[in-house]
């Protein structure tokens, strides 16, 4: 014999009860992840990147300090929670890319360097011998452009900045078979400090950035290696620059923060839907910023942190669920900072260096463990 259906005023205690316990779940989560110090880079730098290498160091190079434009590199190991300096790239340089090759080498390309100087050379790094060759000259020097991997193995260098403050459409394609830099089509839309993601289907989305000195830019456009050509992707639904894009589990891209010379840094995300050509809400942020760092965790979240804010330099960080299309609070950095470079390792991230408003620079790195 079937119970009795049981009234809707019933099963309304069990709802709020699972509904307390869900709530409960992701506070504990939220409490359950830490920064840890990882330490002091042996030089202060911000405008840096950071490439994690195959055996799970990461590589920093170059980057701006009050001691000058460095050449200097160094690499942090996890196993032993410490910096160690390994010999200096060729040319100093900050604002530029470093992109890890199939071969476990990293490509360093661009950056610009004292006055109006930008860095044509190219430099390649192994972090076997831990040592640095010739990587041929962009064909273009460039700084503030972005550097994509490609399916094939070559990786795909667009836009930035170029002497004279010009502003870049053009891009150029290393391959690394030949060690050597081609022409790649142009863009349709000079820009810099702005992002690049390649997506499942080998193809570049492209969104945003800086562009002439009226404001910020809401166009998109996707790379197609194949046919060596831009096309326009739907625009985003906020102009944005300095902001930050990932790749989710399910071919979709995050886009999240920057900001535009008028209303300021946003909160707002949205995601792109590559197979329809669309874009959607991805929410709001707890805090608008830019400049921040952004990374894919294991489990499938995107942390974001620190940044630059209309209110100065945070330390805050937040997690998007993309299946639940929300942010929440983590625990925040140790310390402020923007400008910073980022680094997955394992189920770890590694933030490092960077800098605040007041124009110092932080020393320090520190490691998120979800």
């Amino acid at each position: 014999m079937l119970a009795p259906r049981p009234s809707r005023a019933r099963r309304l205690p069990t709802c709020v009860a699972l509904a307390v316990i869900l709530l409960l779940a992701t506070a504990a989560a939220a409490a359950a992840a830490s920064w840890s110090s990882a330490s002091r880079l042996h030089t202060s730098r911000e405008f840096h990147p950071a490439t994690a290498l195959p055996d799970g160091r990461v590589l920093v190079s170059g980057g701006f300090s009050f001691s000058g434009i460095q050449a200097s590199a160094e690499l942090f190991d996890p196993k032993a929670g410490r910096w160690q300096n390994t010999f200096p790239m060729s040319a100093a340089r900050f604002a530029h890319t470093s992109t890890l090759l199939a071969d476990g080498r990293v490509l360093v390309a661009g950056g610009a360097n004292l006055g109006d100087g930008y860095v044509a050379p190219a430099e390649l790094f192994d972090g076997t011998a831990e040592t640095w060759q010739p990587a041929g000259q962009l064909r273009r020097a460039r700084a503030n452009h972005t550097a994509s991997l490609l399916a094939d193995g070559r990786v795909l260098v667009a836009g930035g900045l170029a002497r004279n403050h010009t502003e870049l459409r053009s891009a150029e394609i290393y391959d690394p078979a030949t060690n050597s830099w081609s022409r790649a089509g142009s863009m349709r839309a000079a820009r810099y400090h702005h992002t690049a993601t390649t997506l499942p289907d080998g193809r570049v989305l492209v969104t945003g950035g800086d562009h002439e000195e009226d404001d910020f830019l809401r166009s998109a456009e996707i790379y197609d290696p194949r046919r060596n050509r831009w096309t326009r992707a739907r625009s985003m639904r906020r102009l944005r620059g300095n902001h930050t894009s990932l790749l989710l589990p399910n071919g979709r891209v995050l886009v999240a923060g920057g900001g535009a010379r008028t209303p300021g840094f946003t909160k707002g995300a949205e995601i792109y839907d590559p197979a329809r050509n669309r874009w959607r809400d991805a929410g709001n942020m707890r805090a608008a910023r830019g400049f921040h760092i952004a990374a894919l965790l294991p489990s499938g979240q995107v942390l974001v942190a620190g940044g630059f804010a209309d209110s100065g330099t945070l330390r805050g960080a937040e997690l998007f669920n993309p299946a639940s299309n929300r942010w929440r609070r983590t625990k925040p950095l140790r310390r402020a900072r923007a400008h910073a470079s980022v680094a997955v390792i394992g189920d770890r991230v590694l933030v490092a260096g960077g800098g605040v408003v007041s124009g110092r620079i932080v020393p320090t790195a520190e490691l998120y463990k979800p």
